[in-house]
């Protein structure tokens, strides 16, 4: 249930994040936002009742005061959406909500394997395909682009040494 529960999480903070700055930001399109919204999770029923009424940066940060781990992502990706209109890739150290999540989601994936008798591990297993397939499609996007130094700046690396 766990795992589930931070992607339905995710998936919240992914809609309101990318929302921001748009038109689903507006007073008219607050409902088409909210319909994306899934019924379970962490941040459900309170947070995704406090997320479903935000417009900018600060009633975000708001909503997500009582959730410090959303809070602490939120604060790290700040700076990529508040410079929304100007160009991202000269602007090097900023990351996206998913770049964040992404890596989120392998560590909680690898830690699933720590654990024994529950069928999440087969869950992760194919979660960490997904991610190990996206990595591979990075690197071959940035070779044809001829962009190599680029490579590393979203490979969300699997099985990590650990020390």
């Amino acid at each position: 249930g766990h795992m589930l529960k931070m992607e339905a999480d995710f998936r919240v903070l992914l809609v309101t994040l990318n929302a921001l700055n748009t038109d689903l930001s507006t007073e008219s399109k607050l409902q088409d936002r909210n319909s994306l919204y899934p019924s379970f999770g962490y941040l459900y029923p309170e947070g995704t009742k406090e997320l479903r009424k935000v417009w900018n940066e600060t009633t975000v940060r708001a909503a997500l005061e009582p959730y410090a781990k959303y809070l602490h992502l939120f604060d790290q990706v700040k700076q990529f959406y508040e410079s929304e209109g100007e160009s991202r890739s000269t602007q090097p150290g900023f990351q996206s909500i998913e770049d964040l999540i992404y890596a989120e989601n392998v560590h909680m994936y690898e830690m699933a394997f720590e654990q024994q008798y529950h069928f999440g591990v087969f869950y992760a297993w194919v979660k960490l395909r997904e991610q190990e397939i996206r990595n591979i499609r990075w690197i071959a996007n940035m070779v044809i682009l001829n962009t190599k130094e680029h490579i590393d700046d979203t490979i969300v690396p699997i099985f990590q040494p650990r020390l």
